[in-house]
């Protein structure tokens, strides 16, 4: 039976806090670039991955999988001048689950010399379809342990959470949630491959699989865009694991706002930020897909509108309003093609779609004079109804964040805290636009042209 404890609770449970990846890090545990002896003879631009038949390229053809469309992104950001010229290496073992991974450690990975390794297992292998909870506490334990050993070998290590399989009872898929929660709060850094891919019961989304435990091309693609594409870079320059931030909000300029433009490759998506319930109506975003607009709208009563850029529409019953913040939660499931609106952590709605977005707006016209917003957060990945009641609790899910925005002060709103190189963009009030006034004198004739 499934233990639903607090994520504080759980890790120190499993043991996992004395390991420094626990919500409450050490200072330790969060540096991102190791130093020493160890660190100074590793390859500083190359990446490795280690796990099992999914990272391995199972599924795809040619073995083409998720890692392979990784690196190719990698090399395209490279090329287009927007990042470093990194390397990387598959050591995945198909049928792979944390023990075997460590049993193989010094022969497969410390050859490679890679500073950062990618570990890439889940669930499934360790045993969770039958195993329960002594599997679901075996795999925090060890892969924590793999966690602490590349750290002592001078590596900074990736994790990818747990993903789905057409096997999976709702058991299974409850633990595959309950590790992806705690692997979004381990102090490093993480990407959700569940919310690539999920059918919203623990199964590969239709026409996204090869057999019941891998994915096809489609599946990888969907996997390989859920990785930060330039989380890499921002390693590599020393940004840390963010950490929550207390925020008091920022009020934007009637008519200004804050955009951001996802970095290449974005299909499912998921935006969070909460926003001042006392106020005029207004817009609270706009959200530009590749054929057209959405919006996400507040009006005088509290009503919380999303109009889709593909023609759908959705309203809560609930209201945002009086002196108090609400959180703010739309969730884009692209391969299995749906939209969820969430207000306060309550499900309004969802909408069959799928997106392509392109650009997001916080604020702009038609304005909330004196619209307040914070914690504006934008993940590479679909988030599920346990992910979103944990933001809406101010728990900061870090797997897959793109962009983490406090925005706490007019100083600090520009401010991205996730591992990624993406900045967010002031934009102006709109000037309004100037009729032409008539002249009072009378008009010039045009000159004539000089004689020859």
């Amino acid at each position: 039976m499934l233990h639903k404890l607090p994520l504080y609770t759980l890790l120190a449970g499993l043991g996992l806090t004395a390991l420094g990846l626990a919500g409450r890090p050490t200072a330790a545990a969060t540096t991102a670039r190791p130093f020493g002896a160890a660190a100074d003879s590793l390859d500083a631009l190359k990446i490795v991955y280690l796990g099992s038949s999914v990272p391995y390229g199972q599924g795809a053809t040619n073995k083409y999988g998720y890692t392979s469309r990784y690196t190719a992104e990698l090399q395209q950001r490279h090329a287009a001048g927007l990042g470093r010229a990194w390397t990387s290496a598959n050591a995945s073992v198909p049928g792979d689950n944390t023990s075997k991974v460590a049993a193989r450690w010094r022969r497969d990975l410390l050859p490679q010399r890679g500073r950062y390794v990618v570990l890439a297992l889940s669930l499934g292998n360790e045993g969770i379809h039958g195993g329960g909870q002594p599997i679901f506490e075996q795999f925090g334990r060890n892969l924590a342990a793999l966690v602490a050993r590349a750290r002592a070998d001078g590596r900074v290590p990736v994790i990818t959470n747990c993903y789905t399989r057409n096997d999976f009872t709702p058991e299974d898929y409850a633990f595959t949630k309950q590790m992806n929660l705690l692997l979004h709060a381990w102090t490093v850094p993480t990407v959700n491959l569940l919310g690539a891919v999920d059918d919203g019961q623990g199964h590969w989304a239709p026409g996204y699989w090869d057999d019941a435990l891998h994915p096809n091309d489609r599946g990888h693609a969907e996997l390989a865009r859920a990785i930060v594409p330039s989380l890499f870079d921002a390693l590599r320059a020393g940004k840390p694991v963010p950490r929550w931030q207390p925020s008091s909000g920022t009020a934007l300029a009637p008519g200004a706002a804050l955009r951001v433009v996802p970095e290449a490759g974005l299909h499912a998506f998921t935006q969070a930020v909460s926003f001042w319930g006392a106020g005029p109506a207004g817009r609270l975003l706009t959200l530009t897909d590749s054929l057209g607009t959405g919006f996400v709208d507040l009006d005088a009563v509290g009503t919380l509108t999303y109009a889709s850029a593909r023609g759908g529409r959705l309203a809560s019953t609930g209201r945002a309003t009086g002196a108090r913040w609400h959180h703010l939660v739309l969730t884009h499931y692209y391969a299995r093609g749906e939209t969820v609106l969430y207000l306060d952590s309550t499900r309004v709605g969802s909408l069959p779609e799928k997106l392509l977005l392109r650009q997001l707006t916080l604020g702009g016209h038609p304005a909330r004079p004196g619209g307040k917003y914070r914690n504006w957060l934008l993940y590479r990945a679909g988030m599920n109804a346990e992910e979103v009641h944990a933001l809406a609790a101010d728990s900061l899910l870090k797997s897959s964040l793109e962009v983490y925005a406090p925005l706490a002060g007019p100083k600090a709103a520009l401010s991205n805290l996730a591992q990624s190189t993406n900045r967010l963009q002031p934009l102006p009030p709109a000037a309004p636009a100037r009729r032409p006034r008539a002249s009072s004198s009378p008009a010039r004739r045009p000159a004539r042209p000089a004689a020859r």
